[in-house]
């Protein structure tokens, strides 16, 4: 099998929209939205249901129990080091691309300050397309238990046959973040992080290091990652009630 077109729920004009991208009308350009594992014993929600039977029959269980915590989808992967068949984002084109020039605005990142990653795309095949670039950050000797890498920004540019663009994706305190029950709060820590930028999860060609030098605790109502239109576009008081 050369490839595989997964369509998900497409609605009325699915059919309209298989038909133009198998007849290459339209170039494909979708990114997975999940991990396609090899085996099921990688999946990381593996562990909480290891007998599919004992939840069936006459006398089933009624509870399971689920283990993975903070290691869902692609993070569980990297934890167990398992290499999915087809990783989290994922996706073929009709033409192909390429990642260069990987830029960081600043290399310091500073308490309510905004870092610009600047990288190029290419078009190295034959065809127009979209490519959705994505962008990942990997804490280095992290304080606590994290996660390998986690999705921090993306964005989609169309591309001409040989044609290059430089885009950019913003990054703040909050994309280094993680949340502490305790005190409801997503606190960065000082430190050193990669910034990892790629097509997908496990195809991430380019990197730099970035440096915190101060510990931050930010609120969850101060640290809303939402852009502000869509802030505004949901705000249903003006006590910043959502």
């Amino acid at each position: 099998m050369g490839a595989t077109l997964q369509a998900w729920f497409p609605g009325q004009q699915g059919g309209q929209a298989l038909a133009e991208i198998l007849y290459g009308k339209v170039n494909p350009s979708g990114k997975l939205p999940v991990t396609i594992d090899k085996k099921i014993e990688d999946n990381p929600s593996y562990a909480s249901y290891p007998d599919p039977a004992a939840y069936r029959g006459s006398n089933p269980l009624t509870e399971m129990t689920y283990s993975e915590g903070l290691y869902m989808g692609y993070r569980g992967y990297d934890k167990k080091h398992a290499k999915p068949l087809y990783p989290f984002g994922y996706g073929l084109s009709y033409t192909t691309f390429s990642y260069s020039d990987l830029k960081l605005s600043t290399n310091v990142l500073t308490p309510g300050s905004t870092i610009d990653v600047k990288f190029t795309v290419t078009n190295t095949g034959d065809k127009a397309g979209f490519e959705v670039a994505q962008l990942y950050v990997q804490p280095v000797k992290p304080a606590v238990d994290r996660p390998e890498k986690e999705l921090k920004g993306f964005t989609k540019v169309y591309l001409q046959p040989g044609e290059s663009k430089t885009v950019s994706v913003p990054i703040d305190s909050r994309s280094l973040a993680y949340y502490v029950d305790k005190t409801a709060s997503w606190d960065v820590d000082a430190g050193k992080f990669k910034i990892l930028v790629g097509a997908d999860s496990e195809n991430l060609t380019l990197n730099r290091t970035l440096i915190t030098l101060y510990p931050e605790k930010l609120t969850t109502r101060d640290s809303n990652p939402l852009p502000l239109p869509l802030r505004k576009a949901v705000q249903v008081s003006a006590a910043q009630t959502y």
